[in-house]
């Protein structure tokens, strides 16, 4: 039964709705109807993957249609190692692509696996231990320390309960839980008096009424959310199926052209067949698969090293166009840990008194031993060296005690000094907790929790070695001081005690129920304690970067706009000197987004720098708002909430301390959870695009040289320049080595520097490329072709000039190759060194070259002729020409791009 205001109705009301018992809870008659109603309580998928849609999911590819083609005609031309290569390589993309596709079906089975527990329910006043599964709206259920809600259920009572929410949530606090109604307009995060299925006690007992179960709960509409959104196709998928297009038109047309053109010239049918045939496999580029899935996992691994594992090969790609990262704050840019960073005694705030830098004043110790003697924490391991000591408690407790050894002080031997004698423990109701300790004359009380509720219990105030009554006006400062630290982004503590005539004892009555009438009046306040989760070290660097590298960074929390605000600024996110301004037009939060529809959102989501308070349904609506601006988003998340915001953005980015939800969910899994390491593979993915495209650039240049040189002779009515097999030969020796040389081919150095849209590989080919694959490659073609015809007139054999031919093509593509390792700078000032693997290649391809010149078996194979030193001499100054041409280009690209830079 879908309601969401369970939160903010009594208890017996949600009974009465059931008719269930708040004591015995359901009867077994009531039971079995209930679960015939609602069914088991169970998430169900609505569809799987099978295997022959997965299948054809992967070989409707254009670029593998275009394979299947090329394997076709490789049979048929009885070329089996090349029809071979072109088969393996057509299995590991589609085993590749149909694991990749299954993700979504992990992620979901992910969430089935939270629901697959235990549970205590109350039947007939009988206590059971039953399957999650049978849960029914109505039954009461127990749950203790170490137990997963299986349902969302309205706490009827609870004590010194609290919960992990971080598996829905992804915030690392536990909340505190209790019976108390909440107003409506509560977000989910704030219905602490609910508990939701999938999340963990981690402190206390309670008992609760289930009121959602299977598709109703929290967790069920997110698993209905992720399997709707729709994961959208990579920019990588986008750019290699429009190229896939592309090669396919031309080498279509080109080759039926040259068929046409050849027979109607007088050229026999069967070899002009064969010679379209081959052209088609020169120019398609069968390697290109292979060659861009070894550059991905090349990239992958050097991601790796640097702390982010990718668990999608086009992921790898994409996150090089990145132009938009939605980060969260706690885990990625904060370390999700609580620190002191202030001690604010009634010195400062009542007397102005400042400590000079590095100064501990007496009264900050003072005020610290208080928050020693209330916290609940201890070391485990005190006899150990302090750099290897493990303190155990809650997060702020911990983080009082870590203080305090920071500031010199030994919580063992205080409380040595000072034994306990009794302990009220922190409680959502109560919201402090207090501290009985034995002193050397008499007794103390100590007592630590939230600012109001210890000036409430205070009367007098400790400034300095001196004790006064708190006047209304001492009061009001106090309020102010700490108001201030929150409006600051700080979590505050108020401190305080009192000593002597303290009889009483917390034993002597409920502890979960006591409050300011069992500690009484008459405290003395000693201080302000101030928390927050210190940043990382690297954020602030990290952000910096990626400002220069033209990348957005925006927060995405769901925290208080003051503490967004506060790590905005120490980060570098938001950078003014008027706060008020800044926080008003730069920061949203969650309620007024959820009144924006996604065409308000999207006109003003430019302004926006960090987002508050926001709720799952949130993310997703603000991920889709940038990719309809035409922006490549990445976005990180770590709670079950996430996943489908995650499904949907370009690049999902898991932290490592995140739910297996959402790293199914994900692209890209941080290890280190550090904001820094997306910077580097974002680094990484634009090395990658780099190398993509230079093997596209090799390639298509290459290839395309036997289209231009037949093309152009049987248009002029000259024969044949290179038979089939030649041209085979000199498409193995051209793409069968130095295509894969460029994945190793290293970062460039100004990679950082330059548009994110420059590394889009939405559009594969850049302008850049055109011209070298067809100006340049038309230009280069000339050169062959005007040697070609100059032979043919000086009536050299047809055997000799096919063999110079041939030379000139696999020469072309070795001249080729150094320009392409940097499309950004000129040849002079490339580090021809850098790549042995290319160096390796180029020598294997020169190897090919002389074997098929000089060996004879392959001169008969191939109808080759040796050619003298001043025919090799031709063709080398041919290819000097090439590599003059290619410089060139490159030249103006280099001058232009540079005078843009200028302007800008």
């Amino acid at each position: 039964m879908e309601n969401n205001l369970w939160h903010a109705k009594n208890p017996k009301e949600i009974a009465a709705q059931f008719h269930s018992d708040l004591k015995n809870g359901l009867s077994f008659e009531q039971y079995k109807n209930f679960l015939k109603l609602y069914g088991p309580n169970t998430i169900e998928k609505k569809k799987r993957f099978w295997l022959a849609d997965l299948l054809w999911h992967q070989i409707k590819s254009p670029l593998v249609f275009i394979l299947i083609f090329a394997g076709i005609v490789a049979i048929m031309l009885r070329e089996w190692s090349d029809a071979a290569v072109i088969g393996i390589t057509l299995i590991i993309n589609t085993a590749v692509g149909a694991l990749q596709e299954g993700r979504a079906d992990k992620a979901f089975d992910k969430l089935k696996d939270l629901v697959r527990r235990r549970s205590i329910v109350m039947r007939e006043g009988k206590e059971m231990e039953v399957d999650s599964e049978t849960l029914v709206p109505g039954d009461i259920i127990i749950v203790r320390a170490g137990d997963r809600a299986g349902a969302d259920a309205r706490i009827i009572e609870s004590k010194t309960l609290s919960a992990n929410e971080s598996e829905l949530t992804g915030e690392w606090m536990p909340s505190e839980k209790h019976a108390n109604m909440v107003a409506e307009t509560m977000r989910i995060t704030e219905r602490t008096n609910m508990l939701w299925m999938g999340t963990t006690m981690t402190e206390g007992w309670g008992k609760a009424i289930v009121v959602n179960t299977a598709k109703y709960t929290e967790l069920g509409k997110i698993a209905a959310s992720l399997e709707e959104t729709e994961a959208l196709p990579a920019p990588f998928q986008k750019g290699i199926k429009r190229l896939a297009h592309y090669i396919a038109a031309i080498i279509v047309v080109a080759s039926i052209i040259i068929f046409a053109v050849g027979t109607m010239k007088g050229q026999n049918i069967s070899q002009m067949f064969l010679v379209a045939v081959a052209i088609s496999v020169a120019a398609i580029p069968e390697g290109l698969p292979i060659a861009t899935t070894v550059i991905l996992a090349i990239g992958m691994g050097r991601v790796l090293k640097r702390g982010g594992l990718i668990r999608s090969l086009a992921a790898t790609e994409t996150l090089g166009s990145t132009s938009i990262i939605l980060t969260d704050k706690t885990g990625t840019l904060t370390r999700a840990e609580m620190e002191v960073s202030d001690i604010i005694t009634p010195e400062e705030i009542l007397r102005s008194k400042r400590p000079e830098e590095n100064e501990l004043l007496p009264s900050k110790l003072y005020a610290l031993e208080i928050g020693i003697l209330s916290a609940d924490a201890f070391i485990e391991n005190p006899e150990a060296e302090l750099k290897n000591w493990i303190i155990r408690g809650k997060p702020t407790e911990t983080a009082l005690l870590r203080a305090g050894i920071h500031a010199g002080l030994h919580p063992a031997e205080i409380i040595k000094r000072d034994p306990r004698l009794d302990f009220l423990p922190f409680d959502a109701e109560r919201r402090l907790a207090a501290s009985l300790n034995k002193i050397e004359k008499g007794s103390q009380l100590s007592a630590a929790g939230a600012p109001e509720k210890i000036l409430n219990i205070c009367a007098r105030v400790k400034i300095g070695n001196k004790i006064f009554q708190l006047s209304g006006k001492m009061r009001e400062q106090l309020v102010h001081a700490y108001q201030k630290a929150t409006g600051g982004g700080s979590r505050v503590l108020g401190l305080a005690y009192k000593t002597n005539h303290w009889k009483a004892m917390f034993g002597k009555t409920d502890k979960t129920d006591a409050g300011e009438d069992l500690l009484g009046g008459d405290f003395i306040f000693v201080g302000f304690v101030l928390l927050h989760d210190p940043l990382r070290k690297d954020a602030k660097y990290a952000i910096n970067e990626a400002g220069k590298a033209g990348l957005r960074p925006i927060m995405m929390t769901g925290d208080h706009p003051a503490t967004a605000f506060a790590v905005a600024e120490q980060v570098g996110l938001i950078d003014t000197d008027n706060r008020h301004d800044a926080k008003d037009d730069r920061i949203m939060d969650g309620e007024r987004l959820e009144k924006m529809n996604s065409d308000d959102l999207e006109k003003i989501i430019d302004k926006i720098d960090v987002y508050a308070r926001v709720l799952p349904h949130q993310k997703l609506k603000i991920v889709e708002a940038w990719q309809r601006r035409g922006e490549v988003v990445a976005m990180t998340g770590d709670g079950v909430n996430d996943a489908p915001a995650l499904k949907r953005a370009d690049i999902g980015i898991a932290l490592g301390s995140g739910t297996d939800v959402a790293k199914e969910a994900a692209d890209l899994v941080l290890l280190s959870n550090s904001f820094s390491v997306i910077i580097a593979a974002i680094e990484g993915g634009r090395v990658i695009v780099d190398n993509l495209r230079k093997v596209v650039t090799f390639l298509l240049s290459t290839g395309f040289t036997e289209i231009i040189l037949i093309g152009g002779a049987l248009m002029v009515g000259l024969p044949l320049p290179v038979l089939p097999a030649q041209i085979l030969w000199a498409n193995l020796i051209e793409e069968g080595f130095m295509n894969f040389a460029f994945a190793f081919e290293p970062k460039e150095d100004d990679v950082m520097e330059r548009d994110p849209r420059a590394h889009s590989s939405r559009k594969i080919l850049t302008r850049e490329m055109m011209w070298i694959i067809f100006g340049i490659g038309m230009i280069t073609n000339f050169f062959l072709f005007i040697l070609f015809t100059a032979l043919i007139y000086l009536e050299y054999p047809i055997q000799e000039i096919r063999t110079m031919m041939f030379a000139g093509l696999v020469i072309d593509a070795i001249f080729f190759v150094y320009p392409l390792k940097n499309l950004h700078e000129p040849l002079w000032k490339i580090n021809l060194f850098s790549n042995p693997y290319l160096l390796i290649a180029n020598a294997a391809s020169i190897i090919l070259l002389a074997l098929a010149l000089t060996f004879p078996p392959l001169q008969r194979l191939l109808s080759l002729v040796p050619i003298t030193m001043g025919e090799l001499s031709v063709i080398l100054g041919l290819g000097v020409l090439d590599l003059i041409a290619l410089e060139t280009a490159k030249f103006y690209f280099i001058t232009k791009e540079e005078k843009r830079l200028k302007i800008v």
